[in-house]
């Protein structure tokens, strides 16, 4: 007995490692095979670096934050991640509570007679302990593995946070962008109107061709179609929004108004590090996929020990107590074992199965993660790209619209002095209107990549912050 003791003491302080594989180099090697330069325009900073947690607040909308917050709050991908947060966190209890002795109280009754002992009933009341000796590190690396698994779980809670963040922006700002459409649509069809009218004046006086005035008309009707159809895009997205919040809709509507206006994105700015590999760490889809790296890795381990023999030791102490023959009788025992060495050795197949399901599991997870990263760093030259790209397109569209308004408002002043004919004038109006409609589908492009830049870096990813508890279900 103390020879196997002594033995089974080895084995416990030279087996404690992990069989799996290093995630921690694993991680390390994806990185550093990174480009350590950007190969994009630089973000144009136009605007105070700010962080992004406050970065919503700068758009000058204080609707817009709060939006985020209530869509956040009634998200079923996000109440879906924080319930896989709970959970991990109760498996990762669980193995915690493994690596240690388990107590626990016990109670007995029973009634009979053996032996010289004499018909009577007896009781027992005390603890009862057992304890899984970690010799190979399966215990730990069960530990590790939760543990992985937990803050996985928690960087997926802070992903579709930003991700519903940046969802929540892009239909309100696209809704916002309608009503500018809208507005620019109805000032033309009132403008259509009057000349509609005019035009209709003037032939009854028998002073311009049917055909004309017919033109006037079908102008006037194509905007009041236009109108329409821009309405019933803006409601569209407006119930759209109501059901992202979870909001009633007539106090939602006389919340927002109906202000047709965008907010400048040149007040937009984010702090963008020089090495791509400190941006991506800022992002919870990074984080989430390299955690699941890491719990894969000690996947393997817990596969590979449940190969080896396991050790268990129990014991008990019990207050006793029995009655018989109007006597009773009360002591206590305690025992310490028995000591159990257990060695899979039938159906054995089936662990090696599950070992190198494992190790599959953790080079698709180390693959994933690869993946992971390139992805992280095209995502943010993308959005670089565009809005380089956009902000020349803007410089450019202002000019156009400057030009267009001029052009009109001259064509519109020789045909009021019968210099220009209606077909002109409408020639001139449709583009303006065209370069004022694709000023504003700029404009919300402009803002759309600025989201796509946010989310690119992160969104403000704090991995100290954690979901609020459990409310009572009372």
């Amino acid at each position: 007995m103390r020879r196997f003791l002594l033995l089974s003491l080895v084995l416990g302080l030279t087996g404690c490692g992990s069989l799996g594989p290093p995630a921690g180099q694993a991680s390390g090697a994806r990185e550093s095979s990174l480009s350590t330069v950007w190969y994009a325009p630089p973000v144009p900073h136009k605007g105070q670096a700010t962080e992004l947690t406050e970065w919503w607040s700068r758009l000058g909308d204080p609707v817009l934050p709060a939006l985020i917050s209530e869509a956040q709050a009634e998200s079923a991908s996000v109440a879906a991640a924080r319930a896989q947060v709970f959970a991990a966190r109760a498996a990762l209890a669980g193995a915690d509570a493994a690596n240690l002795p388990q107590v626990a109280v016990t109670a007995g009754a029973y009634r009979g007679a053996s032996g010289s002992a004499p018909l009577g009933t007896g009781l027992n009341a005390g603890l009862q302990a057992s304890w899984a000796l970690d010799l190979w590190g399966q215990n730990a690396s069960g530990l590790r593995q939760a543990q992985a698994q937990s803050e996985a779980y928690l960087a997926g809670w802070h992903e579709a946070r930003v991700l519903m963040a940046a969802e929540t922006a892009r239909l309100y700002l696209g809704w916002r962008a309608c009503l500018v459409q809208r507005q620019v649509i109805a000032i033309d069809g009132k403008a259509l109107a009057v000349i509609a009218g005019n035009a209709g004046h003037t032939e009854r006086a028998g002073l311009l061709a049917p055909a004309t005035a017919a033109l006037a008309r079908a102008a006037q009707a194509d905007a009041e179609g236009r109108l329409a159809q821009q309405t019933r895009q803006c409601e569209q997205q407006f119930k759209a929004i109501v059901v992202l919040v979870g909001a009633d809709e007539p106090r939602l509507r006389e919340r927002l108004g109906q202000a047709a206006q965008l907010p400048m994105a040149t007040a937009w700015s984010v702090n963008l590090a020089a090495v791509p590999v400190e941006v991506i760490r800022q992002r919870p889809d990074v984080a989430r996929s390299q955690q699941e790296l890491a719990a894969a890795a000690e996947g393997v381990g817990v596969a590979r020990a449940a190969l080896w023999p396991s050790l268990s030791l129990t014991g008990s102490l019990l207050r006793n107590r029995f009655s018989g023959e109007g006597t009773t009788t009360t002591f206590n025992t305690w025992s310490v074992g028995p000591l159990t060495l257990s060695l899979p050795l039938l159906g054995r197949g089936g662990l090696n199965a599950s070992a190198e399901a494992a190790q599959a599991r953790y080079e698709a997870a180390a693959i994933a993660y690869a993946n992971v990263l390139r992805r992280s760093i095209a995502e943010v030259e993308q959005a670089l790209v565009a809005l380089d790209a956009l902000t020349r397109q803007k410089a450019a569209s202002q000019r156009a619209v400057a030009g267009y308004q001029r052009s009109f408002e001259a064509t519109e002043a020789r045909h009021r002095v019968g210099l220009a004919n209606l077909n002109e004038l409408e020639e001139a109006r449709r583009l303006k209107l065209n370069a004022e409609s694709g000023a504003v589908a700029l404009q919300l492009d402009h803002l759309n990549s600025w989201i796509d830049l946010y989310v690119a870096v992160g969104g403000g990813f704090d991995p100290q912050q954690s979901p609020e508890p459990l409310r009572n279900p009372s």
